[in-house]
């Protein structure tokens, strides 16, 4: 990609046959939609790296920073010295709030993460779970009106329905990006409006909240979002506090990307499964290992599960792209392949090339 300013693993030209993206390579039949996007993510991190790299080069010795950053970053000794029982997961608090480590995860996981939301957002389309917010003008879904600290409401507005979505453990927001991106699409190719959308991010680490703020691009941000809007709140899921108090108000939907590792326990599950109960229609997960004990957590408060990867694959349960609703819900299965933008995302060693 010719202006891809040196961000690691990113290696894409005009006529494509193959894309190495985080050292994945996806065949790309037509390169055309993915080379788009990744420009567009382009832009945006030119933003968020800027931030990223004038918080190190605040430091009193931004080479060291860097470095320690990226010690962080590779060795991962929270989760090395930690026992599993713990829940760890991979850094602790106070290392995600390091300048370096944050430089390092931003210039890695924003394409990680939002290419594989995008793919999770196309398996979850295909079982209806955006439908209710893309209804011809009249007929959207969404949380009720005025709900939600003054930002402008639920149920619909010139025809547009509001959606309302938390990122669980959500850091920077890259899958609240996607999601945005993705239903701007979606609804293009339905011939409806899309969604207004409230998007939050609820994480432990408030420092993110610079980063997921500049998310929008600006042509969006001087028009007053295109009816979205992204915002932070500070939240832990085993604080005994409610999402949706975390977030303001009512929620329509969840995502959660690569967190189970900090939270696959009862007390995390019944939190879930009570979201589900209060009005959430579904929460949305991309994971990283395939067999994720919160399955059968959930399963066991009556949440119904669609695993949304090939199951018949030779590496058997994949438990890593998830759909959790409430109990009575209906998530049919696609009829025939889907065309997915991002190919082989996740990776999947039997996916035929």
């Amino acid at each position: 990609l010719e202006d891809a300013g040196g961000a690691p693993g990113l290696v894409c030209a005009e006529r494509v046959e193959t894309v190495l993206l985080s050292d994945v390579f996806y065949p790309a039949k037509d390169a055309a939609p993915l080379l788009a996007l990744l420009r567009r993510l382009l832009l945006v991190n030119e933003r968020v790296f800027a931030l990223s790299d004038a918080r190190v080069n605040a430091t009193s010795d931004p080479t060291e920073t860097a470095r320690h950053g990226e010690h962080l970053y590779v060795m991962k000794p929270t989760m090395k010295s930690a026992p599993k029982s713990a829940g760890m997961g991979t850094w602790s608090d106070e290392e995600y709030a390091h300048p370096g480590l944050q430089a390092l995860y931003l210039r890695l996981k924003s394409f990680q993460r939002f290419t594989e939301s995008w793919a999770l957002f196309e398996r979850a389309a295909a079982r209806g779970v955006f439908d209710p917010w893309l209804q011809s003008a009249g007929g959207g879904g969404g949380s009720g009106e005025g709900e939600n600290g003054g930002n402008g409401g639920g149920g619909s507005s010139g025809g547009r329905a509001l959606l309302r979505v938390a990122s669980l453990g959500g850091g920077p927001g890259y899958e609240l990006l996607a999601l945005a991106w993705y239903l701007e699409q979606l609804a293009g190719e339905r011939g409806v409006a899309p969604p207004r959308l409230d998007l939050v991010s609820l994480d432990l680490q408030p420092s993110w909240e610079p980063y997921l703020l500049a998310l929008p691009e600006p042509a969006e941000a001087e028009a007053g979002g295109g009816g979205t809007t992204y915002r932070f709140a500070q939240w832990d899921i085993k604080a005994g506090v409610d999402a949706r108090d975390a977030a303001g108000g009512p929620l329509d939907l969840c995502l959660v990307s690569n967190v189970l590792v900090y939270c696959s326990d009862e007390p995390s599950a019944a939190v879930l499964a009570a979201l589900l109960e209060s009005g959430v229609k579904a929460i949305l997960l991309n994971e990283r290992g395939g067999e994720q004990k919160m399955v059968g957590m959930v399963e066991r408060h009556g949440v119904v599960v669609a695993k949304l990867l090939d199951q018949d694959s030779a590496a058997g349960r994949d438990d890593r792209q998830l759909v959790f609703a409430p109990a009575g819900t209906s998530l049919p299965s696609p009829s025939g392949a889907l065309a997915h933008v991002f190919p082989n995302v996740p990776y999947e060693e039997s996916k035929q090339r």
